[in-house]
């Protein structure tokens, strides 16, 4: 029985890894003529000049945009099949520096009004610090993007418990219907159509596997008056899951 579950965690191992490169292999050689196709139809409206009419335009505009949300999904699934293998480099952690750096690195984040408060009995830890900070972006990245009030508050709170760290960032946004909570950590998928706000959906699956990853736990839970908390429990001692 023994020998019989070690074979098949070996053919498991072999089989994800195989699936890994794969999706490796196939992400990056379809760059290239995503590429192409873009430059092309940049070289043709160049071509047509001032000739071409407002629509013909449109159409290259639109063109692009699909190709370059194509190439943008195609990182991500690269990014994905990557997660064990890319920054896992150990180094010491400041949390409070750390989610100010990730508040920063937003590119949406008008008036959003952001409330940290932290619970720490040490603001340092040592862990895996790209992929921390990875998750905790993504986090915060989804709550402004897909909030629907003028306004937007966001709240981080972070807690120090004696195994783990807890993260919860929420939002007071339109939350989540309860029909679709089950897919928001599957590839690619969105609660908005892609052409009302543009994501790729990936950032929930990469956060939701790198957690996985360091034997930690993400969950999703609505708030009291809508919106959305997403809470992290990232262990103090990483233990890495194949």
């Amino acid at each position: 029985m023994e020998e019989s579950a070690k074979s098949c965690q070996e053919e498991l191992s072999a089989l994800k890894k195989e699936y890994e490169d794969f999706v490796y292999i196939v992400s990056h050689d379809i760059k290239t003529p995503m590429r192409a196709i873009s430059n092309i139809t940049t070289w043709i409206e160049d071509d047509l000049g001032p000739d071409a009419g407002a629509d013909i335009l449109n159409n290259f505009t639109l063109l692009k945009n699909r190709v370059g949300r194509l190439e943008n999904m195609l990182n991500a699934l690269l990014e994905l099949s990557r997660v064990n293998r890319t920054e896992m480099e150990l180094y010491e952690v400041n949390f409070p520096k750390m989610v100010e750096e990730c508040i920063a690195s937003l590119d949406n984040g008008v008036n959003v009004k952001f409330h940290v408060n932290y619970n720490l009995s040490n603001e340092n830890c040592i862990t895996l610090g790209k992929k921390l900070n990875k998750v905790v972006f993504n986090l915060l990245d989804n709550a402004v993007r897909f909030h629907d009030k003028e306004i937007k508050n966001v709240f981080v709170d972070v807690r120090e418990n004696e195994s783990d760290y807890e993260i919860k960032i929420s939002d007071d946004g339109p939350g989540i219907a309860e029909e679709v909570r089950n897919k928001i950590f599957a590839i690619f998928y969105t609660v908005n159509s892609k052409d009302v706000l543009d994501s790729t959906g990936a950032g929930l699956t990469i956060s939701s596997k790198i957690v996985e990853m360091v034997g930690g736990k993400i969950y999703y839970t609505p708030g009291i008056n809508n919106g959305s908390i997403f809470q992290i429990n990232w262990p103090k001692i990483i233990s890495l899951k194949n």
